[in-house]
Order: C-alpha cells, then sequence, then structure tokens
C-alpha cells in the first residue's frame, strides 16, 4: 500500500453508550481523534448518529481529507436501515473515497462466481517466498476494505491473502441481494475450487467466528482455522441482550412455534427502542428473512455446537474478556466443543493489554501479530511433520 495505518493502542470512551463507543472505537484508526469527540458530542441515539457522521463526512471530504470521509460515510451507513434511500450513497461514497487514497493497492481483484451471483475477492500476493494461502472474511456487519490494513502484517509471513466478501456482507448483500446462510463452507469451498488450492489457511473476524470453523468442519482442504473473535452460538448472543425472564419466555415461544405472538410482541419493543428496531431490522437484512421470528430461527442454525467435533485442523481461538456483545461462556463452551483438532490454541485478551473488546478493537495489532506467528509457527510444524 502506498500509506501506512497504525492501529491505536488503548480504548477511548468516547460515548456513554457501548454500543456506540465501540463503533467509534472501530474506526479510529482512520479519524482523527478530538474531531471523533466532536461528532460523540453530538450523538444521543440511532437517528443523531446518521446525521453527525453525514455531517463530519461531508466536511471531511470537502477538506479533501479523503480516508476520513470515508469512513465517516461508512459509520453513517452501519445504523442506517436497509430500506434507508441514503445507504447505498453513503456505501459508493466510502468506496470510492477509499480506493481513490489507496491508488497504488497492490492486489488483483478477481469476482468468483456463485450461485447467482459473485463473490468479490482482493488478491495479495506474499512480499517474501510463499509459505501458505489465507482466506480471510468478515462477519455480519463489515466490509473487506476494513481489513485490508491488517493485510501487510500476513504478506510480510510469506502469505498469499485472499480478502473476500461472502454471501451477506458487502457487495453480495447490498449489490446483488444475496443474504447470509449458515452453510458458510459453500462460499468457501467456491473459493477454494476457483483458485485450484490445494490447501489454504482461513480466518474469520466476528461472526466469523462461526462462519470459518463451519467451513473448516466441512473443507478438509482447510489446514489452519482461526477464530478471531468467539462465536459459539449466535442466538445465545441475541438473548443475553435480554433479562433473564425474558430469555426465557423467548426461548420457550420458539420452542411452541409461537410466530404471530414472538412478531407482535418484538415489533412492540422495536417501535419503543431504536436499537432494538435497527438490530432487527439488520438481521433480518442479512438474512434475508422478512419477520422477527424467522430471523431469529435463523440464528439458532448458527452454532458451532452441532459441527465442532468434526474440525480436525489445526485452531486458534482468539477472545477478549471484557467483549460487550459475545458472552464470556461462549469462549469456554468453545473450548469445550473442540474435541478432535489436531492442535488446539486459546488466547484471552485483557484490559491490561488494551486488548479485551470484541474483535480486540484497542489494540488489533497485538492480535493480528499474534495470529501471524501462529500462522508461521503452524505451517513450519506442518511441513517438519511431513518430512519426517
Amino acid at each position: 500500500m502506498n500509506r501506512k495505518i497504525k492501529y491505536p493502542v488503548g480504548y477511548r470512551q468516547f460515548h456513554s453508550d457501548a454500543n456506540f463507543n465501540f463503533q467509534l472505537n472501530r474506526w479510529l484508526p482512520y479519524w482523527d481523534e478530538a474531531e471523533v469527540r466532536q461528532t460523540a458530542a453530538q450523538i444521543t441515539g440511532v437517528s443523531s448518529w446518521k446525521q453527525s457522521m453525514l455531517t463530519s463526512a461531508d466536511a471531511a471530504k470537502k477538506d479533501g481529507r479523503g480516508l476520513n470521509a470515508a469512513f465517516f460515510y461508512r459509520a453513517a451507513e452501519f445504523f442506517m436501515s436497509a430500506n434507508d434511500p441514503d445507504k447505498m450513497h453513503a456505501y459508493d461514497q466510502f468506496l470510492t473515497l477509499f480506493h481513490a487514497e489507496f491508488p497504488d493497492l497492490k492486489a488483483r481483484h478477481v469476482n468468483v462466481p456463485f450461485g447467482t451471483g459473485t463473490l468479490p475477492t482482493y488478491i495479495f500476493p506474499a512480499t517474501i517466498e510463499k509459505r501458505d494461502t489465507l482466506l480471510i472474511h468478515g462477519g455480519f456487519d463489515s466490509f473487506k476494505e476494513e481489513f485490508i490494513e491488517m493485510v501487510d502484517t500476513f504478506t510480510a509471513q510469506g502469505f498469499d491473502v485472499i480478502l473476500f466478501e461472502g454471501p451477506g456482507q458487502g457487495a453480495p448483500l447490498l449489490e446483488q441481494h444475496i443474504p447470509m446462510a449458515p452453510e458458510w463452507n459453500e462460499p468457501v469451498s467456491a473459493l477454494i475450487d476457483h483458485f485450484e488450492l490445494t490447501q489454504c489457511s482461513l480466518l474469520g473476524i466476528s461472526l466469523g467466528g462461526y462462519l470459518a470453523p463451519r467451513a473448516a468442519a466441512f473443507d478438509k482442504r482447510i489446514k489452519r482455522v482461526i477464530a478471531f473473535g468467539v462465536l459459539e452460538d449466535f442466538f445465545d448472543v441475541l438473548a443475553c441482550k435480554l433479562p433473564a425472564a425474558g430469555r426465557t419466555l423467548l426461548t420457550g415461544l420458539l420452542h411452541l412455534n409461537a410466530k404471530p405472538v414472538i412478531n407482535a410482541l418484538l415489533k412492540s419493543v422495536m417501535v419503543k427502542d431504536e436499537f432494538v428496531n435497527w438490530g432487527m431490522d439488520h438481521g433480518m437484512h442479512v438474512s434475508g428473512t422478512d419477520n422477527p421470528y424467522d430471523y431469529l430461527l435463523w440464528s439458532k442454525k448458527m452454532s458451532t455446537k452441532s459441527f465442532s467435533h468434526l474440525i480436525e485442523q489445526d485452531f486458534l481461538l482468539l477472545g477478549g474478556d471484557e467483549d460487550h456483545l459475545i458472552p464470556l461462556h461462549q469462549y469456554y463452551r468453545q473450548i469445550e466443543h473442540l474435541t478432535n483438532t489436531r492442535s488446539l490454541t486459546t488466547r484471552l485478551f485483557t484490559k491490561q493489554e488494551h486488548c479485551s473488546a470484541h474483535c480486540q478493537v484497542g489494540n488489533m495489532q497485538l492480535a493480528i501479530d499474534f495470529i501471524a506467528n501462529w500462522l508461521v509457527f503452524q505451517h513450519n510444524n506442518n511441513v517438519d511433520a511431513a518430512t519426517d
């Protein structure tokens, strides 16, 4: 790349709401901290988030600060409804401004056929003698461009990197209207077939902590799998936001297939709570469902328990002990499920390391370096074992 972005160290307190505060920290590498604080001060809810981010985006664009503007547009798009007419404009602005800042991006762009659409990929060659190919994908709400900065760490260690978006992510969702399916092995296998890989490693970020293990369980050409953020049970993630009585009620109603009751209850909450309204709307958009009940049924399929025993590869599991999105018990439950891995390495990052938040936002480079070192070790270990 023709410019270098550094991941800041330290999880800032920008906003009293944990959800807003996380997103403000998430994109901090691409912003000026003082400007973020000014923008954050204007945010009182989801609606004001959108307007505050668009105002900052327009100002940065006018000033010629393309990268700042790109990620303010990205942030604005994040909390927009799928039906918001401004959503695609913000997405297009993000892509246009982002790529204008990286005119010398050393990557091939390949659209891989999949179903009725394509999977967009960036291919970055290793900058030293090649060890392996590493596939990288995000999770529930990321774009592939957000992960380009981490690529240099892996290419410098001898890994060709294929960075891609699958169904329900980025361009496949917003441009091609292809929702996400729990069977993540299908798009990953399509990529492996297309690039004629006999083996590779796979890194999944955030919800990728479910998606990547799912792919590895059913495609043994994946030799090493990294869950960059545990996600053992997506329905549990959603249900844990409710009081205990609410979780019990919701689980019981789902067991009874009480679709009209669940839809009525959740829609009444959506009217009153902006965050619930956005979360359900976004979830239905990603999953391709049109009502809360079907979205929750979809989320129940996103559990690693049923297939973790099929994972026989080397496995790296990362977590943060203050993750506001993923309950800590999922980290330990995922470890219990992985009974047949060739090797299992786990790493729970802490507040003292500034790395305890979701996906290690606050000190992402520490986690990325740990992953790269693990990949090199596992690759060398496999090579040595094959030659003994």
